[in-house]
């Protein structure tokens, strides 16, 4: 089970109202993800459980940061990342086909949840699109300068010319209506 032990939580036994929680989050936790593009890590969850009699909310409040590569020089750099995401967990539902991510349905008999995928997933969506150094206090960026050169060397630049292949060209003379 990726994450262990310590991302389960004993909710039967809790009683009726708010819980929270906080898990830290290594590299180990991410070793357990076999296809997890983060490596390593070292991020804080806090968690708020409310429980009530037929359903628990869930909410995730995650920061810290994770080593991934640069986007312009591949150099690795630990980028800061922070999320708040919300939870439901019915309790004894039927509905086993959610139709919204954010709930999920869990068997009457069930008396514990383990929260390491939701968590791993809630790091995953809080990484930004673009991964690059951060500029530096003067505004300057602090990639790897040679590898910015050796990037640039071997940019293609294919601004001007608009090369087609000649087996088409016969049907630029095609007319419609």
């Amino acid at each position: 089970m990726p994450g262990g032990k310590e991302y389960i939580i004993q909710f039967v036994g809790l009683a009726v109202g708010k819980h929270e929680y906080e898990f830290k989050v290594t590299d180990k936790f991410f070793e357990d993800f076999e296809y997890s593009e983060i490596k390593e890590g070292n991020i804080t969850v806090d968690l708020a459980l409310l429980k009530q009699s037929a359903m628990m909310s869930l909410e995730f409040k995650i920061s810290g940061t994770v080593k991934v590569p640069c986007d312009l020089c591949t150099e690795e750099f630990d980028l800061p990342i922070s999320g708040d995401y919300k939870l439901i967990v019915k309790v004894g539902g039927n509905d086993q086909t959610n139709e919204d991510d954010d709930i999920i349905t869990i068997a009457a008999n069930e008396h514990e949840l383990d929260v390491a995928q939701y968590i791993y997933e809630y790091i995953v969506i809080s990484l930004p699109i673009k991964r690059v150094h951060p500029p530096d206090k003067k505004g300057k960026s602090t990639c790897d300068p040679e590898m910015i050169e050796k990037v640039k060397k071997y940019l293609v630049d294919d601004s001007g010319e608009d090369d087609t292949d000649p087996r088409w060209d016969g049907l630029k003379g095609i007319k419609l209506n």
